[in-house]
């Protein structure tokens, strides 16, 4: 199996922060195939830049990639990522949802705007807090 982890799944996995209990146990599986954006990369840095991540990604974050795999943002994404037919202008929510489309890979997020929206393959999961 191939999941598309957005940037909130990711940081909560490699910080072992709670999860629902379908996506820890999905990411932790060996037979899962854990994907991300390289969009990720800069939502992470901006979240710990802004103090909602505690942790300097600099001191874990070499430690966590090798175990995932890091879909680029090539064209056809950035394409893809204006063409959907959207209010919703947040460019690192359209490239998660252009990579997931192009890369035929299920986006697995916890983001109630792109919960609603369609035209990629993509799951909801409330964050634990929300239950």
């Amino acid at each position: 199996m191939r999941v598309l982890a957005d940037t909130n799944l990711f940081i909560k996995f490699c910080r072992r922060l709670p999860l629902p209990k379908t996506v820890e146990q999905t990411l932790a599986n060996e037979s899962t195939e854990r994907c991300l954006s390289a969009v990720s990369m800069i939502e992470l840095f901006r979240l710990w830049q802004s103090g909602n991540v505690p942790d300097n990604p600099d001191t874990w974050l070499d430690l966590a990639l090798p175990s995932w795999t890091i879909f680029p943002v090539t064209v056809p994404i950035a394409r893809q990522s204006v063409l959907f037919n959207w209010d919703h202008k947040d460019p690192a929510d359209r490239l998660l949802a252009a990579t997931a489309q192009i890369e035929g890979v299920e986006l697995w997020h916890t983001d109630t705007t792109l919960k609603k929206l369609k035209g990629f393959p993509g799951r909801y999961f409330p964050n634990v807090s929300e239950k």
